[in-house]
């Protein structure tokens, strides 16, 4: 075998090639995709419906949610479907949205719990959900475009088919767990015929905030109906053309009633917009104008095709593509592209949206679509500096247009906007970008903000001793490593040594005779006068805890991205720093349901033991990814991400142009860049047993 580590300065190994997708085969990458995986496993925490690629809708089933205590799961497996929402976030470990709420009958039953259907026949695609509600018989499809969807309902024959919208619906657990509050809404008829609503609901509650936001509306109805009404806390009214709120928690909406033939269709059409109602018409108007179904539906398809189509594998088992093109098809969920859908931002003025895990997502998600959709990076770079313009910060977390102002990490935008610059992604205004790096690292920097002690990092380098301190410091270290890169090349000398200074002071917080399970040298609080303070090092401290960030010290000790080299000459040198790592992933001491451990395993290729990263690789892969999910939450597709990486056999150091080689497992991998060209990977021979280089 051959220890390899290699850098790169620029990753176009080959020529440009034809790209062209196995026309011998009738299997396209958008077959493989099993939308199950990541929900069979309800930890993955995965959107079962459809979407384009970071589209604003998301339409997906909800479910009762059984005895499942997750934060944020919408659909559980096994469980009956209460209806059908239109926002939601994927692989996050709290959720968010849920709203435009949508359900079939036979009879009306307007509270929440009343009209559970058990399923049959469901089928999950990227560009397609079906299922039929055997409590009616009512057989559901929905299929998405980018701020909109439509439905094509097949009803048995009935003088009593109704369609339920409810616009104070939210996930459920969100009012339990996460302060979930509908405050006001409305939905009203706007025509003649009674197949237009419009309408819209305030709500505050889940992930990254406390804030309201609002979800604008506009559905339309192939059909009119017999008749309509609207109801609130239970009350139906008959013939009633609007609802509004008269106070928080409300339970509002409407209906429409037909006379059904036996499998007779009637389609419904919605766009959302989190800006206003005009705008939510305007999308329906431009991105579904009729009632083709099936235009829509195949439009989809071939979206995700082309997607997809970007990364192309050969050999391997059927298993083994459906789980690689499965993890590829969620790197391209979130974030979601809301330009022009946000108040406050011109109409061209790039908006990314529902960033909920920057923390993990700059690690490898953002480096895989800067080979692959380098345009969704530049978008949301751009995204990040109108931001700075017109909230004058940036936080990583921002979720239905709102900023989290608690930190997970470091200021890991930073990070993305450094590994774009790092490889030349077109598009940006590298200047403006850099104003932005340089703001973060002047002005934030400021820990969880909770203690004078966190102020102490832009002085000292480090934190002293208290919440999150440990991981911040070294999350921040990695920030201004960054950049200083960028200040090397836009900024001043003076701001490129104080930047790299402070990268460098992550060593405060070493110590050399911290001990565990024979091996020493770990990241361990100090308290401000010097002294560092004993704890448990396996211990995973949580979230937002004292010293580290849902992580231990011994998988923090390895994230050090820009000073490996250094890391392993204090841990004694390349064969005791390979002895403890390898004893590390032997005893499970690296949790890698997190992303700071992704660098950890390559942190073998500084102790010339590349062989050891091909070899724990494979094995986290074969442990950790299967049909069921993830073990963990995909974290907005940073899981998938790795996935995808470490398939190809190739694994970014993200905000430099560093990319460490390991064994792939396919024989033969392409990926069409967004340049044009085309990379070509071969694993001669690779197999699960043969998975070296």
């Amino acid at each position: 075998m051959y220890k390899i580590k290699l850098q790169f300065s620029v990753l176009l190994l080959f020529v440009t090639l034809q790209f062209t997708f196995a026309q011998k085969s009738k299997m396209q990458p958008v077959d493989y995709v099993d939308n199950f995986i990541g929900v069979r496993d309800i930890n993955s925490s995965c959107v079962l419906g459809p979407q384009l690629p970071n589209g604003s809708i998301n339409p997906s089933p909800h479910t009762n949610p059984g005895n499942n205590n997750s934060d944020m799961d919408c659909y559980v497996m096994g469980q009956p479907i209460r209806g059908f929402a239109q926002l939601h976030v994927s692989g996050t470990g709290w959720g968010k949205y849920g709203q435009v709420f949508i359900s079939p009958q036979v009879g009306l039953a307007v509270a929440e719990t009343e009209h559970d259907s058990p399923k049959l026949n469901e089928v999950a695609k990227p560009y397609e959900y079906s299922v039929v509600l055997s409590r009616y018989d009512i057989k559901t499809d929905f299929t998405p475009s980018l701020h909109s969807a439509i439905y094509r309902f097949t009803f048995p024959k009935s003088s009593d088919a109704h369609l339920l919208i409810d616009v104070s619906h939210n996930i459920s657990d969100i009012a339990k767990v996460l302060n979930g509050q509908f405050l006001d809404g409305s939905i009203a008829f706007t025509d003649i015929n009674s197949t237009e609503l419009k309408g819209y609901g305030n709500y505050t509650g889940g992930f990254a905030n406390a804030r309201p936001y609002k979800v604008f509306f506009c559905i339309r109805l192939s059909k009119a109906p017999n008749s309509i009404g609207t109801w609130i806390n239970g009350k139906i009214n008959k013939g009633q053309n609007s609802e509004k709120s008269a106070m928080e928690n409300d339970r509002i909406g409407a209906y429409v009633q037909y006379n059904t033939k036996e499998k007779e269709e009637v389609y419904l059409k919605v766009a959302v917009s989190l800006k206003n109602i005009e705008q939510a018409t305007e999308w329906l108007d431009a991105e579904i104008p009729d009632w083709n179904y099936e235009k829509v539906k195949t439009n989809a398809r071939n979206i995700w095709n082309k997607e997809l189509g970007k990364v192309v594998v050969s050999g391997g088992t059927e298993k083994e593509k459906r789980i690689f093109y499965s993890a590829l098809y969620h790197t391209s969920i979130m974030p979601r592209n809301r330009t022009n859908d946000m108040e406050g931002f011109d109409k061209n003025e790039a908006v990314w949206d529902d960033h909920l895990a920057v923390w993990d997502t700059w690690r490898t998600l953002y480096p895989l679509k800067v080979l692959t959709n380098p345009e969704m990076v530049s978008g949301t770079i751009n995204s990040f500096i109108a931001r700075l313009n017109k909230n004058g910060k940036v936080k990583d977390a921002y979720v239905a247009g709102i900023d989290m102002m608690q930190e997970q990490g470091g200021n890991n935008i930073d990070n993305i906007i450094a590994d774009g610059y790092a490889k030349g992604i077109k598009g940006v205004d590298w200047k403006e970008a850099y104003k932005l790096i340089k703001h973060q690292a002047d002005n934030e920097r400021n820990g969880i903000g909770k203690s004078e002690n966190d102020l102490m990092y832009k002085k000292l380098g480090w934190i002293p001793a208290g919440k999150m301190s440990c991981s911040i410091t070294l999350e921040y270290a990695y920030n201004d490593f960054c950049a200083a890169q960028m200040a090397q090349k836009l900024g001043t000398k003076e701001n490129y040594e104080k930047y790299m200074n402070r990268s460098s002071q992550w060593i405060n917080l070493w110590n050399p005779e911290a001990e565990s399970d024979g091996f020493k040298g770990f990241i361990v609080p100090k308290n401000l006068n010097g002294d560092f303070i004993p704890i448990d090092l396996k211990k995973n401290w949580g979230s937002w805890k004292d010293y580290f960030y849902e992580a231990s010290s011994w998988t923090y000790s390895y994230f050090v991205p820009h000073q490996f080299e250094k890391l392993v000459a204090i841990s004694g040198g390349k064969e005791l720093f390979a002895k403890k790592l390898q004893y590390a992933f032997d005893n499970n001491l690296i949790d890698y349901g997190n992303e700071p451990a992704f660098l950890a395993v390559h942190s073998f290729h500084y102790a010339d033991r590349s062989d050891l990263a091909s070899f724990y690789i494979r094995r986290l892969m074969k442990e950790r990814f299967t049909e069921e999910g993830y073990l963990e939450n995909d974290d907005s597709g940073a899981m998938s991400s790795w996935y995808v990486f470490s398939s190809l056999g190739f694994f970014p150091n993200a905000g430099q142009n560093t990319y460490y080689l390991t064994g792939g497992s396919f024989p033969k991998a392409t990926m069409r860049l967004g340049n044009g060209k085309v990379l070509t990977v071969t694993s001669k021979n690779a197999s699960n047993t043969n998975i070296y280089i």
